[in-house]
């Protein structure tokens, strides 16, 4: 899991949710397997989300920690999270202090959460513009 399946989600939740309002009113079958969808995938976000947060508490520097929020929750590019940081860090500053994080993690025997794959996020993550795939 990456920010970038949080945006697909989150994605996700905001097109079921516009079919739903297009649908005619009534009990037909797609109403309710679109509503059956829509709570599987707000579930599956909600859990993510709570994982997440619960890792980037635990995140002593407060630079790396809104590094963390803005790019899980907000879903910002590095570019975004560089230009909204109260220092003067680059989109590949703040891309290399979140990696280095996430090494210095992993190489401690710790997953930043399970089935969080920082490995996969980094090749859509080393795009020249600082946007995400």
């Amino acid at each position: 899991m990456t920010p970038r399946d949080v945006r697909y989600l989150r994605r996700e939740l905001e097109e079921c949710s516009a079919l739903l309002e297009s649908l005619p009113p009534g009990g037909n079958w797609k109403r309710a397997a679109l509503k059956k969808r829509l709570q599987r995938t707000a579930d599956q976000l909600a859990e993510i989300l709570w994982e997440v947060s619960k890792q980037i508490a635990a995140i002593s520097d407060p630079e790396l920690r809104l590094i963390f929020e803005l790019r899980w929750f907000r879903g910002f590019s590095w570019a975004e999270v560089a230009r909204n940081l109260p220092t003067a860090l680059s989109p590949d500053g703040a891309r290399m202090k979140y990696h280095r994080y996430l090494s210095a993690k992993k190489s401690a025997g710790a997953d930043f959460f399970p089935g969080f794959s920082p490995w996969e996020e980094i090749q859509f993550s080393n795009r020249k513009d600082g946007s995400v795939g």
